[in-house]
């Protein structure tokens, strides 16, 4: 049978998903530089997620180069398939992980209790599914190989429906994580705008437990065991959906953090629109006729006192000063005048009756 090729569709799935994911988590870790936080465990541990991430994609890509498409796989085949099988395990429960520890930061002792045993739970749950992805199968001869780990049998059955609960427990989780910033935060003594703002930031894992819910229905119909021609393109569809819960983890636990790129980014636009609209100013008034630049006026030189010209005053044909007195513009200047009667002191004339 030749089986339907979703190599293309896979590679491209994968590789933007992890694309978007090493933006975001970079821009986190820039942010954290830019404040001086350094990087705390939480961080820590999502870095080791996007890791493994990494890695597992890399082996899917490897598995659909090298032969999964043919439908007959040999021991390396089965042995790339179960490593990126536990590489996604892992990826899932250190990025939920992550967000546990990011919300023991605020959480009291009661909180922090829950928290520390949905991370202890979510552990103990990834540990057993992967010694299981490893186990051999009672009564099934195709997992009973060399590679497989010595010792018991697992009943299939049991197997499968511990893979089933384990994905409901995830979306569990998935849940009480985007549920957990509402309850730590809305006692604290913020405005209810603020606490609004900020439990819709961390609460966005809501959508990875949409999205994982979504998955685990899709994974879980009867048609995914059907060896049509569409058997292994329903396998590679199934495997965007297991790295996109990683990566939409991963994503939105990096989104609260980037405020200070953020303000950045609005800082030098605004900068930028101040900046245009004062060239656009000046180059208005210089281009204006009407509008006069200070440097274009000269400057007028003071005259000294020396150079001003004293002009004789005008005054009237008989100007009586005091008594009979009578002062004639012609019989004396202006200037002598002064001079003669500066040290006498002229008083105002009397008050006419």
């Amino acid at each position: 049978m030749t089986y339907i090729s979703p190599a293309e569709e896979v590679a491209a799935g994968l590789w933007t998903l992890f694309a978007g994911t090493t933006v975001f988590l970079g821009l986190r870790i820039y942010c954290k530089f830019v404040r001086r936080a350094g990087l705390w465990y939480d961080d820590q541990t999502l870095i080791l997620s996007w890791l493994v991430l990494m890695s597992t994609d890399i082996l899917i890509s490897i598995e659909f180069a090298t032969g999964y498409v043919t439908g007959h796989w040999d021991d390396r085949m089965h042995i790339l398939i179960n490593t990126s099988s536990c590489g996604t395990l892992v990826g899932q429960a250190l990025s939920k992980i992550a967000l546990g520890i990011t919300l023991l930061r605020m959480a009291d002792r009661k909180q922090a209790a829950i928290l520390w045993f949905c991370v202890g739970s979510m552990n103990v749950y990834m540990l057993v599914k992967v010694f299981f992805q490893w186990a051999k199968y009672c009564g099934k001869d195709d997992y009973q190989n060399w590679y497989r780990l010595q010792g018991p049998c697992v009943g299939y059955v049991f197997e499968e429906r511990l893979k089933v609960g384990g994905n409901i427990y995830n979306i569990v989780m998935d849940f009480v994580f985007a549920m957990f910033p509402w309850w730590i935060t809305w006692k604290l003594d913020m405005r209810r705008i603020e606490k609004i703002a900020l439990c819709g930031a961390m609460s966005l894992g809501m959508l990875v437990a949409v999205s994982s819910a979504v998955r685990t229905a899709w994974v879980s119909r009867p048609i995914m065991h059907v060896h049509d021609e569409h058997y292994i393109w329903r396998n590679g569809m199934s495997n965007i959906w297991f790295s996109a819960e990683v990566a939409f983890t991963i994503i939105v636990q990096c989104i609260p953090i980037l405020r200070p790129f953020l303000r950045e980014i609005r800082t030098t636009i605004t900068s930028k629109h101040l900046s245009e609209d004062a060239k656009a100013s000046t180059w208005t008034q210089s281009s204006d006729p009407e509008v006069i630049a200070l440097s274009d006026i000269p400057e007028t030189r003071k005259e000294s006192v020396s150079s001003i010209v004293i002009t004789e005053p005008v005054v009237p044909e008989d100007w009586r000063i005091s008594g009979s007195d009578v002062l004639s513009p012609h019989s004396v200047s202006w200037v002598e005048f002064d001079d003669e009667h500066e040290e006498k002191g002229l008083r105002p004339p009397p008050r006419r009756s």
